[in-house]
């Protein structure tokens, strides 16, 4: 089993943030593994609670894009799993529903696996009232 260090796991979550933050989705699904498995335990029906590969987390953020602009994330609380290559995440996100022009404000908890040095599994807890 590999392990991660705290510092790998802080960069890998700044990078996913900033990547997400600026748009750059082509270089934060290089972050990916090819068949990663992204899950939303918190997420009502009608959507997917699991995305499998890089191509559907390409559509879901293509999807997303036309419901919410987030705008800034706080800077990620990390914490690692000892003996692991897992980490849990902790921050906040702010921004606006674009069909109402609501603002947007949500926490996450993301627990997340890497495997030479790709996400491989990423689990993201959100509140899902925070999109009504």
């Amino acid at each position: 089993m590999n392990t991660i260090s705290s510092e790998q796991a802080e960069q890998i979550i700044l990078l996913f943030v900033d990547r997400f933050i600026s748009k750059d989705y082509v270089a934060m699904l290089d972050l990916f593994d090819e068949e990663v498995i992204f899950e939303f335990p918190y997420v009502p029906k009608p959507h997917s609670k699991q995305l499998v590969g890089k191509a559907a987390l390409q559509q879901h953020l293509e999807m997303l894009e036309k419901m919410i602009e987030i705008t800034s994330f706080t800077t990620p609380i990390v914490h690692v799993s000892a003996n692991s290559p897992v980490f849990f995440a902790q921050f906040e996100g702010s921004g606006t529903l674009l069909a109402e022009g609501k603002p947007y404000e949500q926490q996450y908890i993301s627990v997340v696996e890497l495997r030479d040095g790709k996400i491989v599994r990423y689990q993201d807890y959100w509140n899902p009232l925070a999109m009504v």
